[in-house]
């Protein structure tokens, strides 16, 4: 009995799978650059219209995490200061920290910021990229398998001729110089890979797919199975 409970338990512990999911935080100041606490942050999504709200905390931070990849309006609000509304596209897996300096003001004023924020990542380390939902819709595919859409990225080059994935006709690549077997596949978060050759189990259909990151190298711990490129797909979901 006891020997089966623990196997169980084992059988388990394996079902759980890396988060396709980001964050979005940062602190809110005033005019004076000081922290201003007690501010109403709504981040909204711009495709299904779902609404999370929280409020800046002593030192005006703030923090939303588990979004899903997309496009995201943040509006923040004070008493006796003006509106700040931003859009963010964030990307899978990806953590945005944004600085929200509120100006004095009427609430029904609003200041709209529209730079573009920069596609570096300063609080990870990981070397990788994404190709996200209009690469996947736009570009030429040969046999529609958007997975070599990931030999754009650098340091993803094609399997060597005569490679036991190669002969078969199936999909395989090597990331910075690892083999062609040693790379691992997500699918919503989800393990997918093939255990006789350690490719891809299941490819989407094209349509279906929302956007894909390639992480080569210097990834976090959330991540591991295998010493490769950790490659990881988001299917679309509903919408507005």
């Amino acid at each position: 009995m006891k020997t089966s409970l623990i196997s169980l338990l084992l059988a388990t512990a394996s079902l759980y799978a890396q988060s396709t999911r980001g964050s979005i935080g940062g602190q809110v100041t005033d005019a004076a650059a000081k922290p201003l606490s007690g501010a109403t942050v709504a981040l909204v999504s711009q495709e299904t219209n779902r609404k999370y709200t929280t409020v800046s905390g002593p030192q005006g931070d703030f923090l939303v995490t588990l979004l899903d990849p997309g496009t995201y309006r943040l509006e923040v609000d004070a008493a006796g200061f003006r509106r700040h509304v931003q859009e963010l596209v964030l990307d899978q897996n990806q953590e945005i920290r944004v600085e929200v300096p509120l100006l004095p003001g009427k609430t029904s004023e609003q200041v709209t910021v529209t730079a573009t924020r920069s596609l570096l990542r300063p609080d990870s380390a990981a070397v990788g990229g994404v190709i996200d939902t209009r690469q996947v819709q736009e570009l030429p595919l040969d046999g529609r398998n958007f997975y070599d859409l990931s030999l754009l990225l650098p340091g993803v080059v094609p399997a060597a001729q005569g490679s036991a994935a190669s002969v078969r006709g199936s999909f395989a690549i090597n990331i910075n110089g690892a083999r062609e077997d040693a790379n691992d596949f997500l699918l919503d978060g989800i393990y997918n890979g093939d255990p006789k050759l350690n490719g891809v189990a299941v490819t989407p259909q094209v349509d279906a797919i929302r956007e894909f990151e390639v992480l080569s190298s210097t990834y976090d711990a959330s991540f591991g199975r295998n010493g490769g490129g950790q490659i990881s797909v988001v299917l679309r979901s509903g919408g507005n």
